[in-house]
């Protein structure tokens, strides 16, 4: 059946990583291509010699043309795939990490290239499904991938929150709105027994960071008794956490008044509003006033947002942990622990490591790393697909 579809060779040197289970075929690995592929249509890849490597929907515009959908050349690729897929991305959660449960039940349900869905990325909130189509291909196949969405038991609406990012690398046009089912205002969840009511006007990408859950469970277990400073804390996810462990107390910071205000009623729904203050700050420049006046944490912990979108970005943003990490040491006290993450794909754990290294260097301060995490299981990822390990949290002591 690959014989009617488009082909496409890459280049001798550039098969290996595809070869080895990378899902990515890059611009330029693509030497000569058979027929005329046209966007979103589903072509087949093939090494120099032309033996099958796998088939996917085609980006022409792309840095990445193809991500590869299927390796069996013999599997059916019409609309029943996404019910495949999406069936095995539920029963995954349900029988290896017992996702949903009565203490959480808002998890990433579908995870792109992890769920052998390249371009789907979908989180549930109880009985609603939030969907980002990343790729042109996914994008043309929406109906039956919202149709199969809603099938999944359980799930009374689904919502597209569309991407900007996508939309302008993959030229397709969509907008924000409920797409099967009753329209929803909010998020309602419940995240390790956490209460969680989020106006869907302010979801960033798919709503939640549950990347993090695994990373904020380890929070409350350092937190009993411990001072926590919370930089970047979006709506106080990470705060919360400590605040539940036993913190004795928490300072939670960000920049947007709108993310605080809601932060603030998530703390009074579960009753952890008590040592909790929330502080509207730009940690970029108010860090290094503070630690002046002699403000001391025992954790602190900082998650800013994505600073790599891709390579390119990569020097500015190792200059920008390295100096934001230096500003968050001076608030530790010695003996202290900093928790610090990156969530750039384009930024390794080697990176990460390196530019806090120097940033305790620059701060006078000595390190010594504890632990490093990742996201949580609910993100699974290919074994060769190193940029889909993007997320990583590591914990030092501070001397």
């Amino acid at each position: 059946m690959t014989d009617a579809i488009p082909r496409l060779h890459l280049k001798r040197g550039h098969v290996k990583p595809i070869w080895a289970g990378h899902p990515w075929v890059y611009a330029q690995a693509i030497g000569r291509r058979d027929g005329d592929p046209q966007g979103g249509q589903l072509v087949e890849v093939v090494d120099s010699e032309g033996k099958h490597l796998g088939r996917g929907f085609f980006s022409p515009e792309s840095a990445i043309p193809v991500r590869l959908l299927s390796r069996d050349p013999d599997e059916v690729l019409d609309e029943s795939v996404f019910v495949r897929r999406i069936q095995g991305a539920v029963d995954l959660r349900r029988r290896v990490l017992d996702l949903p449960r009565a203490d959480t039940t808002g998890f990433r349900l579908v995870h792109a290239e992890g769920d052998e869905l390249p371009g789907l990325i979908v989180d549930r909130y109880d009985t609603t499904l939030t969907v980002q189509l990343l790729t042109l291909g996914m994008h043309q196949r929406r109906d039956a991938i919202f149709d199969a969405l809603a099938a999944v038991d359980g799930i009374e609406s689904v919502v597209e929150i569309a991407s900007r990012d996508a939309q302008r690398l993959e030229h397709f046009t969509t907008t924000s709105e409920t797409v099967r089912g009753p329209q929803t205002e909010f998020l309602d969840f419940k995240e390790r027994g956490l209460h969680w009511r989020l106006p869907l006007a302010l979801a960033q990408k798919t709503g939640f960071y549950f990347d993090q859950r695994e990373n904020r469970a380890r929070v409350a277990e350092l937190a009993p008794g411990r001072r926590v400073l919370d930089l970047c804390c979006y709506l106080g996810a990470f705060a919360l956490a400590a605040a539940r462990g036993g913190a004795s107390e928490i300072v939670a910071v960000d920049r947007s008044d709108a993310l605080l205000e809601q932060a603030v009623l998530q703390a009074r729904l579960n009753e952890l509003e008590a040592n909790l203050t929330f502080r509207s700050a730009d940690i970029r420049r108010d860090l290094a006033p503070w630690a002046d006046a002699g403000e001391r944490y025992d954790l602190v912990i900082l998650d800013p947002p994505k600073l790599s979108p891709s390579g390119k970005h990569r020097k500015r943003a190792l200059d920008t942990y390295r100096n934001l990490n230096a500003a968050a040491l001076r608030l530790v006290e010695p003996g202290g622990l900093l928790v610090t993450c990156s969530c750039s794909g384009a930024i390794s754990s080697d990176d990460l490591l390196r530019a806090v290294a120097g940033a305790g260097q620059r701060a006078g301060r000595r390190l010594r790393l504890l632990e490093l995490h990742h996201q949580g299981a609910d993100h699974p990822t290919p074994p060769a697909f190193g940029e889909g390990r993007y997320l990583d949290c590591a914990l030092f002591l501070v001397d």
